[in-house]
């Protein structure tokens, strides 16, 4: 099972326009997932992100940036996409000294929610993951994307 960040979630949700040849790779990553060909999982902390850039780019306009928000959880809602929990505040003491190397606090969340949910992989357009790598592997849609396409060509 892969761990999608926040980054993929936008991509795919409020950003589509924005980045075009992202939001391509992360339309073949749903479809992938969306056929069972992997399995991934995000966090309640990465949907509140979400919720977070939806709202504030549209602050004071609270209908509108609610409005962005209830369309991207209904894309995300859509798809197989599975759903762990925010880290209780117990599992991030015992795991921050695992995860000490990165840089942004904010991934804190993420990397601890994928190693507790026995994820393979984190799914990013933050390369500040890479810092973790010999714990859990960072990678890229476009990578994953061409892992599955690569294996399922053997097959």
């Amino acid at each position: 099972m892969i761990y999608l960040d926040t980054s993929v979630l936008l991509v795919f949700t409020l950003a589509r326009k924005l980045e075009p040849t992202r939001f391509e790779a992360v339309s073949k990553l749903f479809q992938l997932i969306n056929q069972g060909a992997v399995k991934a999982a995000t966090s309640f902390y990465a949907l509140h992100e979400l919720l977070v850039i939806a709202i504030t780019r549209t602050e004071p306009n609270w209908e509108a940036g609610s409005e962005f928000a209830r369309q991207a959880f209904l894309t995300l809602l859509s798809t197989r996409l599975l759903y762990v929990p925010i880290p209780r505040r117990e599992e991030k003491l015992l795991r921050a000294r695992l995860f000490a190397a990165l840089r942004d606090p904010t991934d804190l969340p993420h990397a601890i929610a994928a190693h507790i949910a026995g994820c393979t992989a984190i799914v990013a357009y933050d390369d500040h993951f890479r810092a973790i790598e010999n714990v859990i592997p960072y990678k890229t849609p476009e990578v994953i994307v061409a892992e599955l396409e690569a294996r399922s060509s053997r097959l």
